[in-house]
C-alpha cells in the first residue's frame, strides 16, 4: 500500500531543513527537552526561530509537545516516520 502523499510530503518538507533534522536528532538522543533546552543546543538560533521549527515539526506529525508547568517538553512521535519508510522502501 503507497503511504498517503500529502503526509510524505508533510515529513519530506519539515526534514528538508537541517535545523530541523539537528532538533530532530537531539529528541532522539534526549527525549524530552524543554524548549530552553533545545535554544541552547542549536547554535546561533533565537528561542523564536526554535519554537517555529518546531511548530513545522509538530505539524508533520513527527513530534508531540506536552506541557510540564510552565515548560514545554517535545518527544518524537513515535512511528512517525514509517510513511517515508515504507515509500522509500517501495522505490528500491
Amino acid at each position: 500500500m503507497e503511504p498517503d502523499e500529502a503526509v510524505l510530503d508533510e515529513i519530506l518538507r519539515a526534514l528538508s531543513d537541517p535545523t530541523r533534522r539537528r532538533i530532530y536528532s537531539h529528541l532522539a538522543e534526549r527525549p524530552g527537552l524543554s524548549t530552553s533546552e533545545l535554544v541552547a543546543l542549536v547554535p546561533r538560533m533565537t528561542r523564536w526561530g526554535v519554537m517555529k521549527h518546531l511548530a513545522v515539526l509538530r505539524d508533520a506529525g513527527l513530534l508531540q509537545t506536552l506541557p510540564q508547568g510552565r515548560r514545554r517538553r517535545h518527544y518524537r512521535e513515535s512511528g512517525a516516520l514509517r510513511p517515508l519508510s515504507e515509500w522509500l522502501s517501495s522505490q528500491s
